[in-house]
C-alpha cells in the first residue's frame, strides 16, 4: 500500500469517526430535549454552542493577530488555524436552533425585566445572529484576500469585528442569563478566553501532524501559555472588586460557584487546569517542543474549558453540578460536525486557499 492510499485511509477513518459522533450526539440530544429536562438540554447547547463557536471564530482570528503584529512564525501552520472557518455555517444554524427553542430555556422569554427592550427576546437573538453573521463574513473575505497576500487591512478589521461581536455574545448569551447581574468585563472575559481555546485547540491541531517542527510547536505553546495567564488576570480581575467594593449585585456570580459543594470542586478543578495549570504544566522549554507533551497539555486544556463553558452556564440555574449524557450529548454532535468540518478543510482548503504569498 502506497502511503497516499494509507493517507487516504486514515483520513476516510476520521471522516467516519466524526460523522458517527454528529449523527449519534444528535440523536441523542433530540431525544433528550423531547423528555422531562428539555430546560436542561437547551442550556447544553448553549454552553456547547459558546464553547465550539469562540473555538472556531478565535481560529479564524488568530492569523490576523499574527500578522497584524507583522508575524511570520505562524506561515507554516496558518492552515491549520483557518480551518476553523468551516463551522461558519453550522454556527448560525445552531444559534437559531437556540432563538426557536428559546421558550424552553430564556429567562427573560416573555418577561419584561429592568433592561427593557434590550431583553426583549427577539430583539436579542436578532442582533447576535446579525453580529455572528457579521464576523464570519469578515472571516471570509479575510481568508480569501489572504490568498493574494492583500489581507492586511481585512484583518484588521477581522480583529476589530471579533472583539466586538463575542463581547456582545458574552453579555447575551452568558451574563444575560441572570437578568439582575451584570459586569462590565464578562464581554472581555469571554473574548479573550476565546483565544484562549483556539490557541490550545492550534497547538493540538499541530501536534496531530508529525511533519510540524518543534520550533512551530514552540511558539504555539508560548502562545498558549500567554493566554492562560490572560485568561487567568481577567478572571481575578474580575473578581477581586467584588470583594474590595463589597459589591452585593456581582457577588452572585461566584456564590452561586463557590458556596455549593459540588460546584466549589468544579471551580478548583478549573482553577488547577485551565487557568494555574499551564503556568506549571508548560513552564519548560521541552514540554512545549515536545509533540506529545503538547498535544496531551493542550487537549487538557481544551476539555478543561469546555467545562468552564458549562461552569459559566449551569450555576445560574442548578444548586448542583450535574454532568450526564444531556451535557455530552450536545458536545458529541458539535465536535463531530466541526471535526468533520476541520476534517475536510485539511484536506482540500489549502488546495483551494494558499497562503505562500506575503505581503
Amino acid at each position: 500500500m502506497s502511503a497516499a492510499d494509507s493517507t487516504t485511509r486514515r483520513v476516510s477513518a476520521a471522516t467516519w469517526i466524526w460523522l458517527v459522533l454528529a449523527i449519534a450526539g444528535s440523536g441523542l440530544w433530540i431525544m433528550l430535549v423531547t423528555s422531562g429536562e428539555a430546560d436542561r438540554a437547551w442550556r447544553a447547547l448553549l454552553s456547547n454552542f459558546i464553547f465550539f463557536t469562540s473555538l472556531a471564530g478565535g481560529l479564524v482570528v488568530w492569523p490576523a493577530v499574527a500578522q497584524t503584529c507583522n508575524g511570520r512564525w505562524h506561515s507554516g501552520v496558518e492552515h491549520l488555524a483557518a480551518s476553523g472557518i468551516s463551522f461558519s455555517l453550522p454556527s448560525l444554524l445552531v444559534l437559531v436552533l437556540l432563538w426557536f427553542g428559546s421558550p424552553s430555556w430564556s429567562p427573560w422569554y416573555g418577561i419584561e425585566h429592568h433592561q427593557g427592550i434590550w431583553l426583549n427576546n427577539s430583539f436579542l437573538f436578532a442582533r447576535d445572529l446579525a453580529a455572528l453573521f457579521l464576523f464570519w463574513a469578515a472571516a471570509w473575505i479575510f481568508i480569501i484576500r489572504r490568498r493574494t497576500g492583500e489581507a492586511r487591512i481585512t484583518g484588521g478589521i477581522l480583529i476589530v469585528v471579533y472583539c466586538l461581536v463575542f463581547s456582545l455574545l458574552g453579555f447575551d448569551l452568558v451574563m444575560a442569563l441572570d437578568p439582575r447581574w451584570f459586569s462590565t468585563l464578562a464581554g472581555g472575559y469571554f473574548f479573550i478566553s476565546g483565544l484562549y481555546i483556539a490557541a490550545a485547540c492550534w497547538a493540538f491541531l499541530c501536534s496531530c501532524e508529525s511533519e510540524r517542527s518543534a520550533t512551530e510547536r514552540h511558539d504555539l505553546g508560548r502562545l498558549v501559555l500567554c493566554f492562560s495567564l490572560m485568561t487567568a488576570y481577567l478572571m481575578y480581575s474580575h473578581l477581586l472588586p467584588i470583594w474590595y467594593e463589597n459589591l452585593p449585585h456581582e457577588v452572585r456570580f461566584p456564590m452561586n460557584r463557590i458556596k455549593p459543594p459540588s460546584w466549589r470542586i468544579v471551580s478548583f478543578i478549573l482553577l488547577a487546569t485551565v487557568y494555574l495549570g499551564p503556568l506549571v504544566m508548560l513552564l519548560t522549554e521541552w514540554a512545549k517542543r515536545n509533540r506529545i507533551t503538547l498535544g496531551m497539555i493542550s487537549l487538557i486544556i481544551l476539555v478543561g474549558m469546555w467545562g468552564e463553558r458549562w461552569w459559566l452556564i449551569a450555576p445560574t440555574f442548578e444548586k448542583a453540578s450535574r454532568l450526564g449524557m444531556v451535557e455530552l450529548s450536545a458536545a458529541a454532535a458539535l465536535s463531530g460536525i466541526l471535526g468533520l468540518g476541520i476534517g475536510l478543510y485539511r484536506r482540500f482548503g489549502p488546495h483551494l486557499m494558499r497562503f505562500g504569498k506575503e505581503e
